[in-house]
């Protein structure tokens, strides 16, 4: 190798695919590579080297990372890229496979050798790196959201062992962070601009019980909401088998923390949360949401489905459907079952035929519609306060939220108005509806 090949600067840009929590894990590897001497780009065709972090949950995040990976390749013969590197969720779960399939992969990058990718990028890796995993105690962030808001990621792993989830086999047992990394990371965010920190995790209620022996989320709610600049605090992934009622009063007196909570239930009928592993029944349910409902003034569920789970018949469907009519979730995603292998379930009898899973996917989505739309009407006429997120894309106005929509998944307030910028809030008066989302006028 020649000492112009030694001392060259590589240019490095890394495709994010999959949720938040690998979005975050991207923001660190990007931090790690800049420790060293790295020109980043946004444009793949310009780079020297590229990193694709997976996904690997699902068939569908499977397909489209192989197909980005393979897409991705095609630029090592058009545009002279050097190195492709595959890291994430299905380089952790298919790492032979992809060696094997597909020739134009440098390098596999399992989750705990994240620090390897800076020395097969070509760049040395920064001093007294001792932890190569996304769990390490370097939590220097290169941040792919808008300033004014952040992911905090406060766990890995997962422990439940839901029989349709291969996150246990892919990201390991459940690993709290200690509350004092978590603290300091927050406070960075914070002094970087987040105002919003969305809190994320496989099982946020169960932070803590690993490390501390019991449950403490609710302490580090509050050790957040200590942190002056930050305004609004969102728990996401909870799981109901595993809310407290420390945490419900916590949510429910702590200003800060914003009043909507990020419940997925996966289903209601009892032989399918049993068979699903979800460690809860519908009486328990039901008890737990009219607990958060009845103590938390002004709260907005959110909450997942999955539909065509092996054994559901018409009539467990039917019970999920008229449940959903009953609660009215303010917010809701739904996802079709899909069988994944090395997972109980997908040894289980009575798997279901896809057209009739589509077919309950859109029963489901068209009844959230009607729900949505509904409590859409009641807020017009409403004042509220929302965070500005961005300029209207070739148009007046800017795209807001307020605290009952979560970055990325949820609707959002179309604002009309002068003098407003990102990550400002800003009191507005709810004039119309468009569908899912809000049409709002400045208060002046």
């Amino acid at each position: 190798m020649d000492t112009e090949t030694e001392t060259k600067t590589p240019k490095i840009a890394l495709i994010s695919l999959g949720c938040s929590k690998n979005l975050v894990d991207s923001e660190k590897i990007l931090g790690r590579l800049a420790h060293g001497e790295v020109t980043f780009c946004q444009d793949p065709e310009t780079a020297d080297v590229l990193i694709v972090n997976t996904c690997g949950f699902v068939q569908d995040a499977k397909e489209e990372s192989i197909n980005t990976i393979l897409e991705l390749a095609k630029l090592k013969e058009e545009c002279g890229l050097e190195k492709l590197i595959v890291t994430g969720c299905l380089a952790e779960r298919y790492e032979e496979e992809l060696i094997k399939e597909i020739p134009e992969i440098d390098h596999v990058v399992k989750l705990e050798n994240f620090d390897k990718i800076a020395e097969l990028s070509g760049i040395m890796p920064h001093e007294g790196a001792a932890n190569g995993s996304c769990n390490g105690r370097d939590e220097s962030r290169i941040r792919l959201t808008p300033t004014h808001y952040a992911y905090l990621k406060i766990s890995e792993g997962c422990d439940n062992s839901c029989s349709y989830c291969a996150i246990p086999e892919i990201r390991g047992p459940f690993v709290s962070r200690p509350l004092e990394d978590i603290s300091k990371e927050a406070e960075q965010l914070a002094a970087g601009g987040a105002r919003e920190l969305n809190l994320i995790a496989q099982d946020s209620t169960m932070y803590g019980i690993d490390l501390y022996g019991r449950q403490r989320l609710h302490e580090l709610l509050r050790m957040l909401s200590e942190i002056s600049s930050l305004r609004w605090i969102r728990l996401l992934y909870a799981h109901p088998a595993h809310f407290y009622a420390g945490l419900i009063r916590e949510i429910a007196k702590n200003e800060k923390v914003v009043k909507y909570i990020d419940l997925p239930i996966q289903h209601i009928n009892d032989k399918m949360l049993q068979s699903m592993g979800r460690q809860v029944t519908r009486s328990r349910v039901e008890e737990l949401i009219r607990r958060l409902r009845g103590e938390i003034p002004d709260l907005y569920l959110r909450t997942t489905v999955i539909v065509g789970f092996p054994g559901e018949g018409e009539g467990e469907f039917g019970e999920l459907l008229e449940f959903l009519e009953e609660t009215a979730f303010e917010r809701l995603g739904a996802f079709t079952y899909s069988r994944e292998e090395d997972t109980p379930a997908a040894a289980f009898k009575g798997h279901v035929s896809e057209p009739d899973k589509r077919r309950r996917l859109a029963e489901v989505m068209t009844l959230q519609q009607g729900i949505n739309f509904k409590n859409n009407e009641r807020l017009v006429g409403h004042a509220m306060e929302v965070l500005v997120d961005a300029a209207h894309e070739g148009g007046e106005g800017w795209l807001a939220r307020s605290y009952r929509d979560a970055p990325e998944v949820d609707s959002h307030v179309s604002v009309r108005g002068t003098g407003l910028s990102p990550g400002t809030f800003k009191m507005i008066t709810i004039t119309d509806q468009e569908g899912y989302n809000l049409v709002a006028n400045c208060m002046e």
